[in-house]
C-alpha cells in the first residue's frame, strides 16, 4: 500500500481499494446519469449490500429462536448481540454511501479544488507531508490489522475443531458466529462446508465496510487539518515588516478571513456527511465493548482469542476516529494562536479589526460532533471507556446473582 502523498489521488488510492472490494466506485466519483450505467457500476455494492442485510436479519432471528427456546443461555445471548449491533452499524455505513455517493463525490471535489490552490510553496508542501503521511499510513496499518484480525476470528473454528480431532479422534463442527439458515449448517459436511466459506466472506465483507467508511471520515478529517495548518502557517507571515506591504499584508489577511470562513463550511459539510453514523457507531461501541469484555472474562481457550480479536477491532475503529476528530479541533485551534501572534500591532487600524474578527471566529475550535450530541474526540473516546466499564460492571453483577 502506497504511504506517501504525491498527489491528492494518492491520499484516497487506499480508501478507494477498500471501497472497490466492497463493489463501490471511488469516492469521487458521482453516479452515472443514466439508469444502467448506474446498474452496472454498482452490481458489486449490491451484492455486499444484500449479504449484509441477510446476515444481519439471520442473526436477529437465531437470536429470537434461542429466546424463545425452554433454556436460554445468558453466555450465548451476550455473544449474540454485538455480533448483531456490528452487522447493523455496517448495514447503516453502507445505505450512507449509497445515498450520499453524490453528496461525498462534492466534498472529494472540494478537498481536490483546495489541495490545487494551497499547495503553492515548499512550506506548504511540508505541511502536507507531515499531515497526510501519517494520515495515510494510520489508516492503512488500521485496516490491514482489521482485516487479519477479522479473518483470523472466522478462521479459527478449524484450528479449533482440528485440535479436537487430533486430541478425541471425532470432529465437532463449530462457527465463528451464528445466523439463522432455512437448513441445519451441522445437518451434514456438505451443508458445513458450503457454508463455512460464506462466513469468511461475510466477516471479510464486514471488516471492510466498516474500514472504508473509518478510513474516508479519517482522510477527508486529514484533508480539513492540513487546510488549517496551511491556513495558521498563512496568518503567521500576513504581516509583513515593509512600510510599502501594508495595503498587499491588508489583502492577504483578507483572503485568510474568506479561507478560514470557508474551512468552518468544510467542517459543518463533514458533519452533515458523517454525524449520524458517527453517532450510531459510538452510541453502539459503548454497549458492544462492555459486552465483549464480559465475555473475555467468562469464556478460555479458542473462544477467549476470538472475543479479544472483536474487542480489538471496535477499540482500534474508535481509537482512530476520536483521533482524527481530536486533530481538527487541536489544528483549527492553532489558528486562533497564529493570529493573535502575528504582528498586527504594527499593521493599521483596518488590519487590526479584521484580526479581531478572525481571532474571534478562530477562538472556538471546530469540533465535529456525532449528530450534534456527540464530540469526535478523545474525551468520547474516553467517556465511552468509562461508560463500558460501568455496564461491564453491571453486567457482571447480573450475571453473579443468576
Amino acid at each position: 500500500m502506497a504511504i506517501g502523498p504525491g498527489s491528492f489521488e494518492d491520499t484516497l488510492k487506499n480508501t478507494n481499494i477498500m471501497l472497490r472490494m466492497m463493489g463501490i466506485p471511488p469516492c469521487g466519483e458521482p453516479y452515472p446519469d443514466t439508469a444502467m450505467a448506474l446498474l452496472r457500476s454498482n452490481v458489486g455494492f449490491i451484492g455486499s449490500f444484500l449479504l449484509l442485510v441477510y446476515t444481519t436479519l439471520g442473526e436477529v432471528i437465531y437470536l429470537v429462536q434461542m429466546l424463545q427456546g425452554s433454556e436460554v443461555n445468558f453466555l450465548e445471548v451476550t455473544f449474540q448481540t454485538p455480533c448483531i449491533g456490528y452487522c447493523l452499524i455496517g448495514v447503516l455505513k453502507m445505505i450512507l454511501l449509497a445515498v450520499r455517493r453524490n453528496t461525498i463525490a462534492e466534498l472529494v471535489q472540494l478537498f481536490r479544488t483546495k489541495w490545487k490552490k494551497a499547495i503553492i510553496s515548499n512550506e506548504n508542501w511540508t505541511v502536507c507531508e507531515e499531515t497526510m503521511r501519517p494520515a495515510i499510513r494510520v489508516t492503512s496499518v488500521t485496516a490491514l490489522a482489521n482485516v487479519v484480525m477479522g479473518i483470523a476470528f472466522t478462521m479459527l473454528p478449524i484450528a479449533e475443531m482440528l485440535y479436537h480431532w487430533l486430541h478425541s479422534g471425532s470432529w465437532v463442527r463449530q462457527l465463528a458466529f451464528n445466523i439463522w439458515w432455512p437448513f441445519d449448517v451441522f445437518a451434514g459436511t456438505q451443508y458445513f462446508w458450503f457454508s463455512y466459506p460464506l462466513y469468511v466472506i461475510i466477516g471479510f465483507n464486514g471488516i471492510i465496510i466498516h474500514m472504508a467508511f473509518d478510513c474516508l471520515f479519517c482522510i477527508l478529517a486529514a484533508h480539513l487539518c492540513l487546510h488549517f495548518r496551511i491556513l495558521k502557517l498563512n496568518i503567521e507571515n500576513v504581516a509583513d515588516e515593509c512600510e510599502e506591504a501594508r495595503a498587499a499584508n491588508e489583502r492577504r489577511l483578507q483572503d485568510a478571513i474568506v479561507q478560514h470562513q470557508d474551512l468552518i463550511g468544510c467542517s459543518a459539510f463533514l458533519q452533515d456527511v458523517f454525524g449520524v453514523v458517527l453517532f450510531l457507531n459510538l452510541l453502539g461501541s459503548s454497549i458492544i465493548i462492555c459486552i465483549q469484555a464480559f465475555m473475555i472474562t467468562t469464556v478460555s481457550g479458542y473462544t477467549l482469542i476470538k472475543f479479544v480479536l472483536f474487542m480489538l477491532c471496535f477499540l482500534i475503529e474508535l481509537l482512530m476516529l476520536c483521533a482524527y476528530g481530536e486533530d481538527i479541533v487541536q489544528s483549527s485551534g492553532a489558528v486562533a494562536d497564529a493570529t493573535y501572534n502575528c504582528k498586527w500591532y504594527e499593521e493599521s487600524r483596518l488590519f487590526k479589526t479584521s484580526i479581531l474578527q478572525i481571532l474571534h471566529t478562530a477562538q472556538k475550535p471546530i469540533v465535529v460532533t456525532a449528530w450534534k450530541i456527540w464530540p469526535v474526540q478523545m474525551v468520547t473516546f474516553r467517556g465511552i471507556l468509562q461508560a463500558s466499564w460501568s455496564y461491564f460492571t453491571l453486567l457482571k453483577t447480573v450475571y453473579a446473582d443468576n
